[in-house]
């Protein structure tokens, strides 16, 4: 068994050693970003803090050993607190997913979206085929048929990736996993808006952006069709994994991608965020971030959508 880590928060890492013989040359911490406001989860710490904590530090290097004391050698760990990313792939791809990958999305999210950060050890399970991620999410957690691409366990702080799939599955997934720290009464169509809107998307340093992707033509045919529901009734009910919800998926994506394209993301996010427990909330904080009513918004959403094109056409082309 290996173990990878990263470069900094030496005070937390020196003089550690475990039974199971996994050791440390550093540990790779978190950047503070400026706090914006009070709290509003209590397991979280604001982001002006000193992150991550000692304490965290520590307690990743324990879930680290844990987790590798259940699987066999092929697997590796690269610590980088709060996440523990341990998958059985070659050392340097490993290094590049938690490093490139996951550390550079929760930067950007944190930089632009979520102000509070996790206090608890998230656990990244990065299998590097179908053949090995079903018989260890069947070994580890007694998941006989897993999603395809992969799964969050939010009662383990866990994600479950089988990442021969591609990496998009993991941000959507490390979106939900970091989300509930800063927006706890998140519901589920911007909760899975948002990260359906990180499966394919650009990471800038202090932002991610999302671009098309296989959601659109769905979303086109029902437009075309006269048969999607209003914007006003997928926001407000809490009805989203009910019988429209490949189609709320796509709805929830493409309206917050475009809000994104207005420059307004960040702001919506924000103000639903913190007026969450207001009626009709979500009807509020759209038209009270776009200036119009939501009837308005929903129309120029709709016609901003079907000028989109997937595959997206290169220039020239």
């Amino acid at each position: 068994m290996r173990d990878l880590f990263g470069r900094t928060c030496f005070a937390a890492a020196a003089a550690f050693f475990v039974a199971a013989a996994v050791f440390s040359y550093g540990i790779l911490a978190g950047e503070p970003v400026a706090a914006t406001g009070s709290a509003r989860a209590a397991s979280s710490r604001p982001a002006g803090e000193n992150y991550p904590s000692e304490k965290l530090c520590r307690a990743a290097r324990s879930a680290a050993a844990a987790m590798l004391a259940r699987l066999d050698g092929s697997f590796a760990a690269a610590v980088r607190p709060p996440f523990v990313v341990i998958g059985n792939l070659p050392e340097a791809r490993l290094r590049r997913l938690a490093d490139g990958t996951v550390l550079a999305a929760a930067r950007a999210m944190w930089q632009s979206y979520f102000r509070r950060r996790p206090t608890d050890v998230i656990t990244i399970l990065l299998f590097a085929d179908g053949k090995s991620y079903a018989r260890w999410a069947t070994k580890l957690f007694n998941d006989t048929r897993p999603p395809y691409f992969g799964y969050y366990k939010p009662s383990i702080h866990t994600m479950v990736m089988n990442i021969a799939t591609g990496s998009g599955t993991l941000v959507h997934e490390l979106t939900h996993g970091l989300i509930v720290y800063d927006f706890p009464k998140v519901p589920a169509w911007f909760n899975e808006g948002l990260g359906s809107l990180h499966e394919q998307c650009r990471i800038e340093p202090k932002r991610i952006v999302g671009l098309v992707n296989w959601r659109l033509p769905a979303l086109q045919k029902a437009v075309r069709a006269k048969t999607l529901r209003p914007l006003r009734e997928l926001v407000s009910r809490d009805d989203f994994y009910g019988r429209l919800v490949g189609l709320n998926y796509a709805q929830a994506r493409y309206f917050l991608m475009y809000a994104q394209h207005r420059g307004l993301l960040e702001k919506l996010y924000k103000t639903f965020r913190d007026h969450c427990s207001d009626t009709d909330a979500a009807v509020k904080a759209i038209e009270k971030v776009f200036g119009s009513g939501i009837d308005k918004v929903e129309a120029d959403f709709l016609r901003w959508v079907m000028t989109l094109r997937w595959p997206e056409r290169r220039a020239g082309v």
